[in-house]
């Protein structure tokens, strides 16, 4: 007989972004407090009960049922995560752990690319920066600018998802699911250029951080050199020091979309390496802020879309003749979250939308 999980009923409602009180009220005959002592295991819940609470939060009663991702190996790191509050936290974290659920369910029956990405720890002359350049000599990455981003990872076993949040404070995370698959998110809402750094910053921790145990690497230090590892990844120094060699304001245009990186980013990594003068680049990044492009650059750069995670519903529906009632109901979530997870807004520009 199956055993109800608990810690599901607070990942239901956190997706939802309902408090316990919110629910209590929504669902009849059941107090806060009782609630409260339900989602921590310490009280029996009927069948009844979970029904009303299955129908208030539109999610299937199998879902109740399902092992959650709550212990699941690696860490999360958040860019900017001091400035959201915990309930942004919380709802963001419910549903991360929902869809890593979704994605160990479908792997039952889809193989994915065998994970290529080795670890390497930061020490020495092993520098962010030397690893992030060995990185790409490893996946045979050609010289300048990384045109697919997003296809290095997924074809050597990462699962990239952008998720379509309306949280400017969340840039990405990174997560294993609890069959050990990683799974890099990011906010589908940003630029693209953003996306990319962001991506790079995700890859640097997977790369030097999630797979240690136990270190004494304070959090900063981390984000500082996944921030080290990003750079190099998407503007590597050699070709840049050439590229970026005495810099005008007027080359900015045509730098963003010959390396698909933001202006300010290209003026960074200009400074860091040599080839702009921390004068000028005050200068340029003060021309950038009165001209409104601190906050949203003039030119759009491309980048490519995930697939994995689409290829791996497309052949339960038509590999192996799922319909979609039952494929929702194998991964827990109702018929219009799962309508809504296949959801493409448009080809170019594919985003998941479960449960935003």
């Amino acid at each position: 007989m199956n055993t109800i999980n608990y810690r599901n009923i607070t990942l239901a409602r956190e997706s939802r972004g309902m408090t316990q009180a919110g629910l209590s009220k929504e669902v009849k005959g059941l107090t806060q407090g009782n609630l409260s002592r339900i989602e921590k295991g310490l009280l029996s819940i009927s069948d009844s009960l979970l029904a009303e609470i299955s129908k208030v939060l539109d999610y299937p009663l199998c879902f109740f049922y399902k092992e959650s991702q709550a212990s699941s190996n690696g860490s999360l790191f958040y860019r900017k995560r001091v400035s959201m509050s915990q309930k942004q936290l919380s709802i963001l974290e419910a549903k991360v752990d929902i869809l890593n659920m979704v994605i160990d369910e479908l792997m039952e029956s889809v193989d994915v690319p065998e994970l290529n990405i080795p670890h390497c720890d930061v020490s020495g002359s092993n520098t962010p920066s030397v690893i992030a350049f060995k990185l790409r000599e490893y996946l045979g990455i050609q010289r300048g600018p990384l045109e697919r981003i997003v296809n290095v990872l997924e074809r050597n076993g990462v699962i990239v998802i952008f998720l379509d949040i309306d949280n400017d404070k969340f840039d990405g995370v990174t997560k294993f699911t609890k069959k050990s698959q990683p799974v890099i998110f990011v906010n589908a809402n940003m630029p693209n250029d953003r996306k990319r750094f962001t991506i790079g910053h995700e890859l640097g921790h997977l790369v030097m951080h999630l797979r240690v145990p136990f270190d004494d690497v304070e959090d900063q230090e981390k984000e500082k050199q996944a921030n080290e590892f990003s750079a190099e990844f998407n503007l590597p120094f050699v070709e840049c020091k050439r590229s970026l060699f005495n810099i005008r304001y007027g080359d900015l245009g045509n730098l963003k979309m010959y390396w698909k990186m933001s202006k300010a980013a290209i003026l960074h990594r200009a400074r860091e390496i040599g080839s702009l003068s921390d004068n000028s680049y005050k200068y340029y990044m003060m021309t950038l802020s009165k001209t409104g492009q601190r906050k949203e650059e003039t030119e759009k750069v491309d980048i490519d879309q995930p697939v994995l995670l689409k290829k791996m519903i497309d052949a339960h529906l038509h590999d192996l003749d799922y319909s979609e009632e039952e494929l929702s109901n194998l991964v827990g979530l109702s018929v219009a979250d799962f309508q809504n997870l296949c959801t493409m807004s448009d080809r170019k520009n594919y985003r998941l939308k479960i449960l935003l």
